[in-house]
């Protein structure tokens, strides 16, 4: 009996051992299928991450940012689009008109009985374009003479005849208006030409169009770069762009009233070096870049930087958003930033500014000195203490902002030319764009003409062959 009983247990722990050995296989399994789930979910969200920070990352401004709430309840404060309740419409102001027509009928159309004179004459005054004409071949006969005192020769000029070429000022300054302001590539400029004027011109003829025209503008460029380097303020920034396929940086270097545009394939201080010389002794409004801050330590003792405090909130804002440690940091640094932008717009007097930035370095410092657990966050406080030193220039210089907006404005249209054509293809477009853009920016800082600046600097290039 006993035997049996010992049996049947070693037989019922043998099974059961199985069924165990059974369900860990099973378990095993699952969890096999569960941890590659989990692989493709990590795969998925780093995927997602990834995408993510082409919208939101620490140099997206917020206004820009998908799914922000700050915009949202932004465009709802301002009432939507269109426009608000209550504002007075206004409606196109009616030319003078130049050309008077009678449009009269003598029979109607029905019966044919012929009409006596209008019961009312209604006025509608319609503004058109003129239609597509053919172009304008002139011809000028260049008077050449020798002085008979002197003997010195002698040739007529005049103001629309170019040096250069079969083709006109008009000509020149629409191709170069048509590539760098409206984006048209030179091959479309030469379909347009032909369309619009019957003038066949080949992409290439184009191109030297616009070389011409940089020609005209060379001495303007060189005085815009003159009055950079000896600024008082300057806002500059950076963003990238391809030559040849090959990297290359746009640097704009910006007072507010003239920009000053340079390609250079460093990103480097040899640049801020070449562009505004050694002896550079005015205030660089800029990002973090590190290139900055060499630069300024190595020319006069009066020179100095402010850090763009845009560029920090973003920082902070994104880290916080990812880290809860951040929180606190964020809100501070806030904090500082809007309780100094509200004293520097009641424009204090000197000294009132000085006590205020030694409370704010003292607010700033406090924040730096505590430790932090999250290695991102520690990163986040390096950089800010890095750069602390050049963060409160704003608050005792008067004219100095403190964020780097107006580069950031100069580079705009230099970001939607790399967006439309990708890039540039030689050096010589390199020389072009820097030229022209210079100007193009400078002018409408300064509200002024393109098409009637772009015929001045032709006169004076003219002038200064004639007298050389």
């Amino acid at each position: 009996m006993n035997s049996q009983v010992l049996e049947f247990s070693e037989c019922h722990s043998c099974s059961r051992v199985e069924e165990l050995e059974e369900r860990i296989e099973e378990l095993e399994e699952e969890n096999k299928e569960l941890r590659e789930k989990l692989t493709l979910k990590d795969e998925k969200i780093k995927r997602l991450h990834k995408k993510l920070r082409k919208y939101r990352n620490p140099h997206t401004p917020s206004s820009k940012r998908r799914g922000s709430t700050k915009s949202k309840s932004s465009s709802k404060s301002r009432g939507g689009r269109g426009r608000k309740k209550g504002h007075e419409g206004t409606t196109r102001l009616k030319p003078e008109p130049e050309q008077t027509i009678v449009v009269e009928e003598e029979n109607c159309p029905q019966c044919g009985t012929r009409l006596e004179e209008p019961r009312e004459v209604e006025s509608k005054i319609i503004e058109d374009i003129p239609e597509p004409e053919p172009v304008v071949a002139k011809e000028y006969r260049i008077g050449h003479y020798e002085c008979g005192d002197c003997g010195e020769a002698v040739i007529a000029s005049h103001p629309d005849c170019p040096e250069e070429g079969r083709f006109g000022k008009n000509a020149l300054i629409q191709a170069t208006l048509l590539k760098y302001e409206e984006r048209i590539p030179y091959r479309k400029v030469s379909d347009l030409f032909e369309w619009q004027y019957d003038l066949e011109v080949s992409p290439a003829s184009v191109l030297d169009f616009v070389r011409r025209t940089s020609d005209w503008l060379q001495p303007m460029y060189g005085n815009i770069w003159e009055r950079i380097q000896n600024s008082d303020i300057l806002y500059v920034d950076e963003t990238g762009m391809k030559v040849d396929g090959e990297q290359h940086w746009i640097w704009a270097f910006t007072t507010g009233g003239e920009t000053l545009v340079a390609l250079r394939k460093s990103r480097g201080k040899k640049v801020l070096k070449e562009v505004l010389g050694k002896d550079f002794d005015g205030i660089i409004v800029c990002d973090g870049w590190s290139s900055y801050a060499t630069y300024v330590k190595n020319v006069s003792p009066e020179a100095c930087l402010q850090r763009c405090w845009a560029h920090l909130l973003r920082k902070v804002e994104d880290l916080a958003d990812k880290c809860e440690e951040a929180e606190p940091i964020s809100e501070k640094i806030h904090e500082i930033y809007e309780n100094l932008t509200g004293f520097v717009g009641k424009d204090p007097p000197p000294k009132e500014r000085e006590k205020r930035r030694e409370k704010a370095e003292k607010e700033l410092e406090k924040l730096l000195k505590k430790s932090y657990e999250n290695e991102r966050v520690e990163d986040l406080i390096k950089k800010i203490r890095n750069g602390k030193k050049y963060r409160l220039t704003f608050v005792t210089q008067p004219e100095v902002e403190p964020i780097n907006n107006q580069a950031e404005r100069a580079l705009r249209e230099h970001v939607v030319h790399r967006r439309t054509i990708g890039g540039l293809r030689s050096q010589k477009g390199t020389e072009l764009h820097e030229i022209i853009m210079t100007l193009l920016t400078t002018w409408k800082q300064k509200e002024r003409d393109p098409y009637k600046e772009m015929v001045k600097a032709m006169k004076c290039y003219k002038i200064t062959i004639y007298l050389k």
